[in-house]
């Protein structure tokens, strides 16, 4: 069985940049989405209403891809008065071959944020 990779947010700020690259990577992204089977389920939303919480959870396979994404974004609005951010997330990434987990990325945000500046 492989090593799991785990990033946080400031090794993955260190790695991704919004840059040419990035909006090309987005770019892709939205053409195999109009042109290629995709699969890309409903997004599943919990509310968690007496802590003003929400969990979203998204993901996609793309078929020849040799893995797909997980995305896992919570919003919990009554965090700032804990001092804590009332946003974080994390996105985890499985082999579309075995259905291991490959990585988890810590990202709290900041990957949506470069996909949303890139888009």
């Amino acid at each position: 069985m492989s090593r799991m990779t785990i990033l946080t947010e400031a090794e993955l700020r260190a790695i991704v940049k919004l840059d040419l690259d990035a909006v090309a990577c987005v770019e892709n992204a939205f053409r195999a989405l109009a042109t290629l089977p995709v699969t890309m389920p409903p997004i599943l939303r919990l509310d968690i209403p007496e802590h003003r919480g929400e969990v979203d959870v998204k993901t996609a396979y793309v078929p020849g891809i040799d893995g797909f994404a997980i995305k896992i974004s919570p919003g919990f609005f009554d965090n700032p008065k804990l001092g804590l951010p009332s946003v974080n997330g994390m996105m985890v990434l499985l082999s579309s071959k075995t259905g291991l987990v490959d990585a988890l990325l810590l990202d709290n945000g900041y990957l949506t944020d470069i996909r949303t500046a890139a888009a």
